[in-house]
């Protein structure tokens, strides 16, 4: 009988052990939809130390620094208060007077988009914005080149959930959904 509960008390300390090093679920506190009618969807949410979407996948190191991939490419970002550098990213955001402004180049492709409480207002690779927004939607035009990932012009939507809709969003999780979600 002793080898048995000794045996039991052993199984459940083995089993028991995985679950101390494994993180705590993701539990997002924003997100971003990004949705042009009769084309392209797309999504992405964040909390304070993960940034996950089709496209995304970073996490916040212990030294502040973000790594993952974005837009299928491997990434180590140093984050500081108004930028995010590495390797073929340069990206700049700032808030202020309830506008955030994110722009740089991330891969190549130029940003520069401006979210207030007007709306959405830039440019991403080969497309341009103009939403207006109508409480934490945002709707109106998407233009693109020729040959982008989208038609010429659309309609579109962006959904701005949870900590996204805040006058001052986090940044740089904001900053990087919207690199992650916007077309280019």
């Amino acid at each position: 009988m002793k080898t048995l509960a000794r045996t039991v008390s052993i199984a459940v300390l083995l089993l028991a052990v995985p679950a101390v090093g494994q993180e705590a679920p993701f539990e997002p506190t924003g997100e971003v939809r990004f949705h042009v009618v009769g084309a392209l969807a797309s999504g992405a949410s964040f909390d304070d130390t993960r940034v996950v979407g089709p496209t995304v996948n970073l996490t916040r190191r212990e030294d502040g620094s973000w790594a993952g991939d974005l837009a299928g490419e491997n990434l180590s970002l140093d984050v500081g208060e108004r930028r995010a550098t590495g390797p073929n990213v340069n990206l700049l955001y700032s808030q202020k007077a309830g506008r955030t402004d994110v722009e740089g180049l991330v891969f190549g492709r130029r940003i520069r988009v401006a979210i207030d409480a007007k709306g959405l207002r830039g440019r991403v690779g080969s497309c341009s914005f103009d939403l207006a927004r109508k409480t934490a939607v945002l709707r109106g035009d998407v233009g693109c080149v020729p040959g982008a990932s989208l038609p010429a012009t659309g309609k579109a939507t962006l959904e701005l959930i949870g900590q996204a809709a805040d006058e001052y969003p986090p940044l740089p999780q904001l900053a990087l959904v919207l690199v992650a979600v916007l077309p280019h």
